[in-house]
Order: C-alpha cells, then sequence, then structure tokens
C-alpha cells in the first residue's frame, strides 16, 4: 500500500458508511466572508476577532465663527441636535459597503464628510464602528514545535462533523510537542487623545468622551456555544462535538489617556501575572531530541523581549513588567471555547 506521509483522514464514521458531503469544509488557516463586503481571517486554530466601538464625544467651539469639523468615514456619526440629520451610516448592500450620510447639505464640504459647530456651541457627537462594517482583528496563530503537524481541515455535512485532515511532519525525534497552555492571540492597538481628534484648530475642544467596546471572538469551523475559563457550565455546549479552543485575549484597543472598567465578563487575570505565570512555564518547556540539542522553537516559545501578541515585555533576567505605553496592566482573558464569546469594556475621559 501506498504511504501518504503528506497528510491523513479522520474519520469519525466507518468510510464506506460516509455519505456525499454536502455541507462546508474549512481550511484552517483560512478567512471567512460572513457578508460579502469583507473577509474574516482566523488564526490556525480557526479564532476570528472582530471588534466594534460606541464612543459619546462632546466638542465646544470657541470661535466666534462657524467650523466644520472632517470626520473620518470609517466612523458612523450621529450629531444630536435639532431632527439629528446630521449623520453618516455604513450599509452592506449586496455585498458592498455604502456610507449613507443624511442631510448631505449640512454633512458635507469639499467632498468631505463631517458636521459644523456653530460659534460657542458645545455638541454632543457620537461615533461608531458598528457590525455592517466592523474593525477586523488578523489573530496571531498558535505555536508550538508540531508547527504544522495539526488538523488543517474540517468538514461537516449540515451541522454533522464528518471528518477532516491532520498534517503530518517529518520529524521523528521528539515524540510529543509541549503542553498546551494559553497563548494571547492578539495584540493592543492604543488610541490617545491627540491622534484619535488631531484637530490643528485650537478654538475645537474635546470636553469628554465615553462610551463601550465589544470583541467578538469565534471559532468560525464550530458552532456557537463557548465559555470562559473558570465559568464553565454543565451542559452549556449541548450536545454538539465542536473543536475546543484554549487561548488569552487582551483588549484590542487601549485608551492610554482614559479611564478603562466594567470589564464583562471579568478578566482572568492582569497581563503582569500573565507574564509571571507563563515565562516560568516556557522556560521549563523546551523538549531536548536524541541528540541533546534542542529543537529549533518558534518564536513565541523562545524567551525574548516581545510576545507573539507583539506587546513588549522586558528581558526575562528581571521581574515581568506590564506594556509600557498603556500606562496600566492590561487585562488578560483566558478563554475555553468551542463557537463564539464576546468581551466588553467601558471607556471615558474628561478634561
Amino acid at each position: 500500500m501506498k504511504r501518504i506521509p503528506a497528510a491523513f483522514l479522520i474519520l469519525f464514521i466507518v468510510a464506506s458508511a460516509l455519505p456525499v458531503a454536502l455541507g462546508e469544509s474549512y481550511s484552517i488557516p483560512g478567512s471567512y466572508n460572513p457578508t460579502g463586503a469583507y473577509e474574516i481571517p482566523y488564526n490556525n486554530i480557526g479564532i476570528s476577532e472582530v471588534v466594534t466601538l460606541d464612543l459619546n464625544v462632546t466638542m465646544v467651539n470657541t470661535a466666534q465663527y462657524p467650523k466644520f469639523v472632517i470626520v473620518n468615514p470609517r466612523y458612523d456619526f450621529k450629531v444630536y441636535r435639532l431632527d439629528g440629520s446630521e449623520n453618516l451610516t455604513a450599509k452592506i448592500i449586496g455585498g458592498q459597503i455604502y456610507h449613507i450620510p443624511g442631510n448631505v447639505t449640512k454633512t458635507t464640504l469639499n467632498y468631505y464628510v463631517g458636521f459644523w459647530i456653530m460659534p460657542y456651541e458645545t455638541v454632543k457627537v457620537s461615533f461608531r464602528i458598528t457590525d455592517e462594517n466592523p474593525y477586523v482583528v488578523k489573530t496571531f496563530d498558535y505555536r508550538s514545535i508540531c508547527g504544522n503537524g495539526k488538523i488543517t481541515q474540517v468538514d461537516y455535512n449540515g451541522d454533522t462533523f464528518t471528518g477532516g485532515v491532520i498534517q503530518e511532519i517529518p520529524e521523528i525525534s521528539f515524540i510529543t510537542c509541549g503542553v498546551v497552555y494559553p497563548q494571547l492571540i492578539n495584540s493592543p492597538k492604543v488610541m490617545y487623545l491627540r491622534s484619535m481628534f488631531p484637530i490643528m484648530d485650537d478654538s475645537i475642544k474635546v470636553i469628554k468622551y465615553d462610551g463601550v467596546v465589544r470583541m467578538k471572538l469565534t471559532n468560525v469551523p464550530g458552532k456557537p456555544r463557548a465559555c470562559l475559563s473558570g465559568d464553565c457550565e454543565e451542559g452549556a455546549f449541548g450536545k454538539k462535538a465542536d473543536f475546543w479552543t484554549l487561548f488569552a485575549v487582551t483588549v484590542p484597543l487601549v485608551f492610554s489617556d482614559g479611564r478603562m472598567y466594567a470589564y464583562t465578563p471579568k478578566y482572568t487575570m492582569t497581563f503582569r501575572e500573565y507574564m509571571e505565570k507563563y515565562m516560568g512555564f516556557l522556560k521549563r518547556s523546551k523538549p531536548r531530541n536524541a541528540s541533546g540539542n534542542t529543537p529549533k522553537l518558534s518564536p513565541m516559545f523562545v524567551p525574548s523581549d516581545k510576545l507573539i501578541s507583539g506587546v513588549k515585555i522586558i528581558s526575562p533576567s528581571g521581574p515581568p513588567k506590564p506594556p509600557q505605553s498603556s500606562k496600566i496592566d492590561l487585562p488578560v482573558w483566558v478563554v475555553l471555547m468551542k463557537g463564539e464569546v464576546e468581551i466588553s469594556y467601558r471607556v471615558s475621559w474628561s478634561r
């Protein structure tokens, strides 16, 4: 019999009894297109991340003549005054993203979209990144010494898992590939007040803002059943035999000048605690091959000044420190899930 070294098929039923697959097949890593308007990538354990933001901002014009504030069209916006027609909304129509302004006379100038602020006027404006056009985060791959020696394809016939492909690796000098632990799979984007509102006119001032950030994590080849580590109830996942995933995430957006609070659900640990717990684990988990030489590890397993999330840390020779740019010890969630989970938190700032 001819041997196929690259991969072998895993089946949960006898091959001769396998019906013709009429369902979906997922290659991991890959991406999916939920609306036809944009693709959402997922990493090598099938995790995708999308973020929405709802921010209410109070602004004032201290000048004695009107000013037109240009808005980044990546954000929906609405000015809370009069009939509320000063707005811009993103909609998906026929697989395309359309930006629909409300009152064009009031919301455009020189073909830019935005809004007017009258002399000495204080206005409240909402800026939103919505489910219609979310901020898509590229999640980092989960790393192990086995590399691609994992399930790389799953097949479904309707809601029934029918099989898949496990990729082999040619190396036989190590039998096991380490122990699974929750690796960080995302990197936060730092939001500074001056970069959020780069208004070069001293008469336009931001007085305060407050809002909520929502991060949705989805195991794309699975179905929506999930839990956070330490908060799993018996029977919470139904009878579906989807794939379990274990990983860690931090906040997607860090508001450096503001306050971040009301984390829902409560985070598992801080970034400092995460590094103290898992940096020691990393240094103890380097297997050796038969010749006594340590196999080449992925960057995630090599102590360095950078975690896979891209967050800077100090040399392992000293005590771990949280990311310096955020000025806070970031929260970290350890997630065990089959389907999807949503994490949210509030942000606020005022002069």
